[in-house]
């Protein structure tokens, strides 16, 4: 860029949050990143949007004919398979450390559920969807 080019700033400041935001949930810049924020981009904007099935939400027709459920549903299996893709070089990490090198892992927030997971102890087992449902939240809620 040249000296008084134009440069769009709400860009480089949406890049810039993402980046801050997968730095916080899975202690680096994910390759995926701004594919994974374009995906959750766009379900929030489709599930804040209006759709004529919401109002006739039992004539099931409706929603085939608009399309948006299989819309949404396709976003969901792209969003899925990023954050899976996620957890599982998370764990290949961690079984590449061994116990005998744990201690030079710097948590973030992905290695913490991992890490609860691994413990169990828990009422309930924690499953990988239940680490993706709290990494989209997490996602969702920094926007």
């Amino acid at each position: 860029m040249g000296a008084g080019s134009q440069i769009n700033l709400s860009k480089r400041i949406y890049s810039l949050l993402g980046d801050v935001i997968c730095q916080a949930a899975f202690g680096q810049k994910c390759d995926e990143n701004e594919e994974l924020l374009s995906l959750i981009k766009q379900l929030i904007n489709m599930a804040g949007g209006f759709d004529i099935a919401d109002i006739f939400p039992s004539l099931k027709f409706i929603h085939i004919i608009s399309g948006m459920k299989l819309k949404l549903e396709n976003l969901f299996h792209k969003v899925d398979k990023i954050l899976e893709t996620i957890i599982r070089k998370h764990l290949e990490h961690r079984a590449a450390l061994k116990d005998n090198k744990m201690h030079e892992l710097k948590e973030d927030l992905l290695d913490v559920i991992l890490r609860v997971q691994e413990q169990g102890g828990l009422d309930f087992p924690i499953t990988n969807e239940n680490i993706k449902a709290v990494i989209g939240v997490f996602i969702i809620l920094s926007h």
